[in-house]
């Protein structure tokens, strides 16, 4: 599984497409530093800051429906070129077997998309303090709040990853896995708040579910949920969808 995972994500990390989708993800970490809006000094505002700025960029970018099209993306990428190419034959011919090849693909893909959410978050977490003149200090206050902004964004794009890379075994050809993936993603996302008589139809979205989440550490969340359950839900959606994609391999027979 380690030659496949160490592969995958080199190539990912050299490619163009990782340094362009890198700038998508810094760019509202850019407009942060040129204007913070910092309200007050101290940890207390500080933290306050940090919150609302994750509160604000979390649902509705890094994990609104930008960020979802980003980790499809790479996701979808990760099998459907193998297959779309024929290559899928010769690195199952080898030592290899289908379970490792998949969770080497998948875990290449989402470390990949961890160092393009994570820079941008590191980078705020280090930069918080200034504005705020909270100083080393500031950075041990908040650090609470940045590891849960990443074990939600794991949690979140895990499920989104591994949805396409169901959709990459079904589908196989690339540009169309990652139409498909989007588009289940987008119109579930978007059709199911417009059935009648559903109550606070917003938590029918994955960005509601990450804020959701971030209750457990953040002090400023005022969604409905329960943190434990949604967590338990993504990490079960998303070994359930990659069993699926297994089988679904399992059962393929693959072009030369």
């Amino acid at each position: 599984m380690f030659p496949i995972f160490e592969t995958e994500l080199t190539r990912s990390l050299r490619s163009k497409k990782f340094k362009l989708l890198l700038v998508v993800t810094l760019f509202p970490i850019v407009i942060y530093i040129l204007s913070p809006n910092s309200a007050g000094t101290g940890a207390e505002a500080l933290r306050k800051g940090f919150e609302s700025l994750f509160n604000d960029l979390l649902p509705n970018y890094w994990l609104g429906i930008i960020g979802q099209l980003i980790a499809v993306i790479i996701m979808s990428d990760l099998i459907a070129s193998e297959i779309d190419k024929g290559t899928i034959r010769l690195i199952l011919a080898k030592p290899v077997k289908l379970e490792e090849f998949l969770a080497g693909k998948f875990l290449a893909g989402l470390s990949t998309l961890m160092l393009l959410f994570g820079v941008p978050y590191l980078v705020a977490w280090l930069y918080a303090p200034l504005p705020y003149h909270a100083g080393l200090h500031g950075l041990r206050v908040v650090v609470g709040d940045f590891g849960a902004v990443l074990g939600v964004t794991v949690l979140t794009l895990s499920f989104v990853g591994s949805l396409s890379v169901v959709m990459a075994v079904t589908v196989r050809r690339p540009l169309y896995a990652t139409l498909a993936t989007f588009g289940v993603l987008f119109l579930g996302q978007f059709l199911i708040p417009q059935i009648p008589y559903l109550s606070h139809p917003e938590r029918f979205s994955i960005g509601y579910q990450a804020l959701v989440m971030l209750k457990t550490s953040f002090s400023n969340v005022n969604v409905i949920g329960t943190p434990w359950k949604t967590a338990v839900a993504f990490a079960g959606a998303s070994v359930t969808l990659l069993f699926l994609a297994w089988i679904a391999l399992t059962r393929k027979e693959f072009p030369d």
